[in-house]
């Protein structure tokens, strides 16, 4: 079973190995150059290394656009060389098993692009980004001459008209400033990777070794009998695990509409559970010396769940919520 990074370009869902990505940033305003192949859109400053850019949307055969504040940057090891993948929307899902459906089974058609697999029309992975990025930037066949109707859908997600040029490259420039600036010349204080989520308009973080996955919600079954904080159990490629409601377990007030429409899959080895979430943001690394330490005192004594916080984003103690004894739901008793 293979962790992927998935990411949307129009309507394509396109996934690379979890191994091949670095971090993942929001979009600034590349500096253009001579185009020296197809989807080469320019090069970033990161820190004072020159990266290259490559539009995912323009080696699909998508028409070109200019860069929107929304868009998003996949920091991506390519043999032993740094890229940047420029893609519209980022977020995470673990897939097992995935074959293709119906015409995309030929070998002829997995083959006419080097590099990736497709699986349905709107589902692709890059399985490789030297043999994608290299040749099949360069080959004649795009994803729109294997998928003929790739321009008559709609794009996913749906991009609002853009009134104000001027304000968005202002904006991504002043991104670009930022993301130039030197990083300390000194040893790199320790990290800890992550994958930050939305939960109630309020941004999380747990830390990625505690993670097994992170899949689209199934059918929620509520159970009868068990604490508050659980919404339920769902089946997990036929594992029975148990969902927890953060913002029951938290006491986090409403603030309007929620979609919980995620689950990520905690384990230790020992327990298995999954937490509810409304969106993925993204993945990444914190400095530990970063993290403002906090002493919560919650209704029920969850409020140690928070570790910590770096300005508005809270750090979820995953090694305490996989060790308490009440997370351990006995269903022989409902």
């Amino acid at each position: 079973m293979d962790n992927y990074l998935f990411f949307s370009v129009g309507h394509i869902r396109c996934g690379i190995p979890i191994s091949d990505a670095v971090f993942m940033i929001r979009m600034v305003m590349p500096t253009y150059e001579k185009q020296e192949k197809p989807g080469f859109a320019g090069t970033i400053n990161l820190h004072g290394e020159k990266i290259k850019v490559y539009s995912v949307r323009e080696l699909f055969g998508y028409k070109k656009r200019s860069p929107l504040p929304t868009d998003n940057l996949i920091i991506v090891r390519k043999g032993l060389e740094i890229v940047a993948l420029w893609v519209d929307e980022t977020y995470i899902i673990q897939e097992g098993d995935v074959r293709p459906e119906g015409r995309f089974t030929e070998e002829r058609i997995q083959t006419m692009i080097p590099g990736i697999r497709i699986f349905s029309s709107e589902l692709v992975i890059i399985f490789d980004l030297i043999e994608f990025l290299d040749y099949g930037a360069a080959s004649q066949t795009r994803l729109a001459d294997i998928i003929p109707d790739i321009h008559g859908k709609p794009e996913y997600p749906l991009v609002s008209l853009v009134r104000d040029q001027q304000e968005i490259e202002q904006k991504l420039t002043e991104r670009a400033r930022q993301l130039a600036l030197p990083e300390e010349k000194r040893t790199k204080p320790p990290v800890i990777s992550v994958i930050r989520f939305n939960l109630m308009y309020q941004e999380y973080a747990v830390e990625m070794k505690y993670i097994r996955e992170v899949i689209q919600t199934s059918e929620i079954t509520p159970v009868p009998g068990t604490p508050g904080f659980i919404a339920g159990i769902c089946s997990v490629r036929g594992e029975i695990i148990s969902l927890v409601d953060l913002r029951v377990l938290l006491s986090i007030p409403e603030k309007g509409l929620t979609d919980l429409n995620r689950v990520i899959v905690l384990t230790d080895g020992n327990l298995t559970f999954g937490i509810l979430a409304d969106q993925i943001t993204g993945i990444g690394n914190l400095k530990i010396e970063e993290i403002t330490r906090t002493d919560r005192r919650g209704p029920g004594g969850w409020g140690s769940c928070i570790c910590g916080t770096i300005g508005s984003l809270h750090v979820l103690n995953a090694q305490l919520l996989l060790t308490d004894p009440r997370m351990i739901i006995d269903d022989t008793e409902t």
